[in-house]
């Protein structure tokens, strides 16, 4: 007995359904790979703001030196004070405001900081942040 051939259309059809399947899968791919690189610089600028939060608590910085950046301020993520902490990226920018939260002598929380940190990088032509707030009780 002879094997039965497959004709020109099943032929097609099983070439356009595995084109589909391979097309889907590649794009899965490229995107996954695209949001992987964007989760990685998510990463690194919590990072650059959880580091800039504690450098900020190691050194008492609210109490002795507070930051108060413009709102519309974009510094280097290494601008003063912490050009000796933390290493020169021209992909992020910070912002920080260090402001007290209650300046009553009788109310428990008038040694309390809040330490507001926002980095900043472009991703596709579009600006990203990160915010993170920490909170500093000054000896």
């Amino acid at each position: 007995m002879r094997p039965r051939a497959y004709s020109l259309a099943e032929v097609m059809v099983a070439i356009g359904v595995l084109s589909i399947g391979l097309l889907a899968i590649a794009g899965s791919v490229i995107y996954s790979t695209r949001m992987g690189g964007r989760a990685g610089r998510a990463t690194e600028a919590l990072h650059y703001a959880n580091q800039m939060v504690d450098l900020s608590k190691l050194y008492n910085l609210p109490k002795v030196a507070p930051i108060q950046d413009a709102a519309a301020a974009r510094r280097p993520i290494n601008a003063p004070p912490f050009d000796m902490d933390i290493y020169a990226n021209d992909l992020f920018r910070r912002n920080i405001h260090m402001t007290w939260v209650n300046s009553s002598a009788s109310d428990y929380r008038n040694e309390l900081y809040q330490v507001d940190v926002t980095i900043y990088w472009f991703e596709k032509n579009k600006e990203e942040s990160l915010h993170v707030v920490g909170l500093h009780r000054c000896p």
